[in-house]
């Protein structure tokens, strides 16, 4: 993608240049590099300094970069949101209803009760602070 590209990509995805870190990880794959004294900057005093080389280019390469690092931040919904911006949006799968959270027990105990939160909007709302629901349970000795 040429330079041109990438700025009309990213406005589209961030409303307007110089945001996001699809902005910032794009300039480091078009060829940005930190200052000699990177290491004396805050992550907050770096993020401001990057920017899209003039002459910088953005490979395919380096596009699956910028959202394999989205993916490895757990950033799924912004993915979502830019494919959408983009005309190609993802099937909507309605509320992921499994869960990852379990609690194990051992033979020397028995469940007794187990509660099991729902939600039927996606966490974190204003409900649910976080996208862990609780887990509960109440055990007796056998």
């Amino acid at each position: 993608m040429s330079l041109t590209d990438v700025e009309k990509w990213l406005v589209l995805i961030n409303g307007r240049l110089c945001r996001g870190d699809e902005y910032r990880e794009a300039g480091k794959q078009m060829g940005w590099k930190p200052p000699s004294n990177a290491d004396e900057l805050s992550h907050e005093e770096l993020k401001k300094l990057v920017t899209l080389p003039s002459e910088g280019f953005l490979s395919l390469k380096g596009f699956i970069t910028v959202y394999q690092k989205e993916l490895e931040a757990g950033k799924f919904w912004g993915i979502n949101h830019d494919l959408a911006l983009l005309g190609e949006p993802l099937d909507d799968c309605g509320v992921f209803r499994a869960r990852y959270d379990r609690m194990y027990c051992t033979s020397g105990v028995q469940p007794l009760a187990v509660i099991d939160f729902d939600s039927a909007k996606p966490c974190p709302n204003a409900e649910e602070p976080s996208d862990h629901l609780p887990v509960a349970a109440c055990f007796i000795s056998k």
